[in-house]
């Protein structure tokens, strides 16, 4: 019994050493952070109130890809070498307080370019730019957004290895994006292009979706994109004749703007180019504005008579990124009662990616409205026929639109054909304002407006999310820009020490 009652004290005595050692050693570490932490002052039995610290957005960064790639070289033969073609007309417009510079990417086939220009004064800019480049909004703003910064580019090429119209809205990087458009088949070139604007080097990664599923190719991981550089992966050397896929860019070590360059050449005929801007929606419910038809009659005689003019017809493309498989309905509504659409509805297998042929449009102006029971995104390749002009082709890619309430703010090119479209994809009839003149859209609806060249556009929704998209048209060649908000978001954290 005694023997019990020690080692109990004995075990009592033990704990009490190692409270006071563990509380010893804690007034320590407290006594010695003192030097490291802020000054809180703490009453025992008080909850230490958390303060707030402010954390300002960063600056606002917005990439466009430059003048279009030439590859092969001067004759196109040589692999791995490539150049830009002419140069890029980027517009854009500032907000109040806020401070634009303009640079080029600096590390491109030797190209060094040094910042070029920068603009203090809030509203529409304009900018040449042969290479790849960076816009850079400053301001102290917490919110950033399209009304303080947007930025899109053009370009018309007419060369002897490519002919066409290209466009896109330039970009905020970002350690992910979906490339949904393009074809490697024979005829179609599509180069990856991946911009790094930062300080340090990146790896990208790169997944790809056929129709079959996933792809598994040699060359697809460990992209290396030095700093403040371009680098451009012809598809056709990973996935050669491949003719519909979706692209899933991912980096592992920082933020990166993509885009795909597609080019058409029948022969020896260079016949319509474009970019492929990334995918900014997964939704199970998607509308794709700026379905505008155009020479639906030559574009009809063209295929007739040639089998390589197949791809003149409109076609939706769906990608479902889920386990299981997807039903969707695409109904195509005209934007006037004489304007009769056509429905699309079908099934995508999962993680496939799969066209569709639109047919039954005459020329006229039309929004795509799509439903399906799973998460996922579309586009549609729009086309420009006109058998008087040689080429006498070219084709855009229609993404789905980022919807959205409240105000975006945009600028148009200033040369071309612009038209405005804004679809109300709800069940609710959408009030809307561009650049303070009232609209209002029906239900699975739109209004088709022209723009006016080198002019910024504001466009208010303020109950109903509504989709929006640019097309643009120059001598018969077709382009397009998505309205895009992308933005840097301030705010303010709360700081617990415990």
């Amino acid at each position: 019994m005694q023997q019990q009652v020690l080692k109990s004290s004995l075990m009592r005595v033990r704990a009490m050493i190692k409270r006071t050692l563990a509380f010893a050693a804690g007034v320590a570490v407290i006594a010695a952070s003192a030097f490291l932490l802020p000054n809180f002052n703490l009453t025992v039995g008080d909850a230490p109130k958390a303060p707030k610290l402010s954390v300002e957005a960063l600056d606002l960064q917005l990439i466009c890809p430059g003048g279009a790639i030439n590859s092969g070289g001067a004759n196109g033969t040589t692999v791995g070498n490539f150049g830009h073609i002419g140069a890029a007309a980027i517009s854009g417009s500032n907000g109040a307080d806020t401070k634009v510079t303009f640079a080029n990417l600096s590390n491109f086939n030797g190209i060094n370019d040094l910042l070029i220009g920068q603009r203090n004064v809030a509203g529409v800019f304009s900018w040449q730019s042969a290479s790849g480049s960076k816009v850079v909004a400053q301001s102290g703003s917490q919110e950033q957004g399209s009304n303080m910064l947007n930025g899109a580019q053009l370009q018309k090429v007419a060369s002897a290895r490519m002919n066409g119209l290209l466009a896109t809205a330039c970009q905020a990087p970002s350690p992910e994006h979906w490339l949904v458009g393009g074809s490697a088949a024979t005829g179609r070139e599509t180069l990856l292009i991946l911009a790094n604007p930062s300080t340090v080097a990146i790896t990208v990664s790169l997944e790809v979706f056929a129709e079959g599923g996933q792809v598994s190719a040699a060359g697809l991981s460990g992209i290396s994109i030095a700093a403040n550089s371009q680098t451009i992966v012809p598809l056709s050397s990973l996935i050669p004749e491949t003719k519909t896929f979706a692209i899933h860019v991912v980096s592992s070590s920082g933020a990166v703007a993509s885009w795909l360059q597609q080019r058409t050449v029948r022969g020896l005929l260079y016949a319509g180019a474009d970019y492929v801007a990334p995918a900014t929606t997964f939704a199970k419910s998607l509308v794709i504005p700026g379905v505008l038809i155009r020479g639906s009659a030559d574009a009809a005689a063209l295929i007739a008579a040639n089998a390589d003019y197949s791809d003149l017809k409109p076609v939706l493309r769906v990608f479902n990124p889920s386990d299981s498989k997807t039903t969707f309905t695409a109904q195509l509504n005209g934007a006037t009662a004489t304007t009769f659409g056509t429905v699309v509805h079908d099934s995508v297998l999962p993680h496939s990616v799969q066209d569709f042929e639109i047919t039954g449009l005459a020329n006229g102006d039309y929004s795509a409205f799509i439903s399906a029971d799973q998460n996922i995104t579309a586009s549609i390749r729009l086309v420009r026929t006109d058998k008087a002009k040689k080429p006498n082709t070219d084709f855009t890619w229609l993404q789905a639109a980022e919807t959205f309430t409240g105000s975006r703010t945009f600028t148009v090119p200033a040369t071309g054909i612009s038209k405005l479209t804004i679809a109300n994809p709800s069940t609710k009839t959408a009030s809307v304002s561009v650049n303070g003149v009232a609209y209002s859209i029906a239900a699975n609806s739109m209004v088709v407006l022209k723009a006016d060249n080198s002019k910024s556009i504001n466009i208010v929704s303020n109950d109903v999310a509504v989709g929006a998209n640019l097309v643009v048209d120059v001598d018969g060649q077709v382009a397009n820009i998505a309205l895009v908000n992308y933005k840097n978001l301030g705010s303010e954290v709360r700081v617990r020490v415990r």
